[in-house]
């Protein structure tokens, strides 16, 4: 991962933390990429009847970050491009994040997915949807400076539930406490610190939250990190904590008032136009619940 120094941050276009409205409105925008990743991923993964929910959640993850890094870089806004043109990008990022997940698909079965989405602005033949994927796709990795690596957390949270038997927490406690980190890991991406926080910082900053929320006294944050034999900037472990319940506060604010898509109104003059990979129906989604990671006893 390439990560941006502070300088850098106020260079790109990323909208101030301490501007509330801007904020949300970036927070909103990206609850609907999310949104859209969950269904184009799941479309795939339907189709090859894999239901691997931590392969779900890394190429989630990935997508969120290309797309993060492939915005910044170019210094560019979402509300720039058409419906048409975020498709393709996100269908590349998606590409892209399989192949980094080492989950390698064939193009022309992901064009055959998709085909259908395209074809609600056109007709499309599966091989002009292949030639755009491929394209944005190329585009994505030099903007990106073809560094498609992507440090993921299940190495932290093994660590966590080896630590967490350790202290004779039973199976139930054991799954809230994950699904919590990782519903905070989820969130932690509506907002780029994905791009100058590592991945160990968010999620030490996740477990923070989690055991603040639930009051988990018998959790050692410090002891935690020496389990891990990793090197964490106190002060940016605050800080990013701070940060995600920011999101977290912002995002929940935005679902429980239903104000993720609404017909009669713009977000960053982003239009919601009718397009089922854009949707946002209760019944296919409850994105406020997401937690993707499966725990058992093993």
């Amino acid at each position: 991962m390439t990560y941006l120094t502070k300088e850098d941050w106020s260079n790109y276009f990323v909208p101030k933390i301490s501007d509330d409205k801007s904020f949300s409105d970036h927070i909103k925008q990206n609850i609907i990429i999310q949104n859209a990743f969950i269904r184009l991923i799941s479309k795939i993964l339907t189709s090859q009847k894999n239901s691997e929910k931590k392969l779900s959640q890394k190429i989630l993850i990935s997508s969120m970050i290309y797309i993060h890094k492939y915005i910044l870089f170019n210094n560019i806004s979402l509300a720039d491009l058409s419906s048409l043109d975020k498709l393709i990008l996100y269908s590349a990022c998606i590409f892209i994040a399989f192949k980094e997940a080492n989950k390698l698909i064939d193009i022309n079965m992901l064009s055959s997915k998709f085909q259908p989405y395209f074809n609600k602005f056109k007709i499309y033949d599966i091989s002009e949807i292949k030639d755009l994927i491929i394209q944005k796709e190329f585009d994505i990795l030099i903007s990106i400076e073809f560094n498609m690596a992507v440090d993921w957390p299940y190495e932290i949270l093994n660590l966590l539930k080896i630590y967490l038997k350790k202290l004779e927490k039973g199976i139930d406690s054991i799954i809230k406490v994950i699904n919590y980190v990782n519903l905070n890991i989820n969130d932690s991406i509506l907002f780029p610190l994905c791009l100058y926080y590592t991945p160990n910082e968010i999620v030490f900053s996740c477990i923070l939250l989690a055991k603040k929320e639930h009051n988990l006294d018998f959790i050692n944050i410090n002891d935690l990190i020496k389990l891990n034999k990793c090197n964490i900037n106190n002060d940016n472990l605050k800080e990013c904590a701070i940060l995600i319940s920011k999101i977290i506060k912002n995002k929940n604010y935005l679902i429980d008032n239903n104000k993720i898509i609404n017909n009669n109104s713009n977000t960053n003059n982003i239009k919601c136009e009718n397009n089922n990979y854009l949707q946002n129906d209760k019944d296919n989604l409850n994105i406020k619940k997401i937690a993707l990671i499966q725990t058992n006893d093993n």
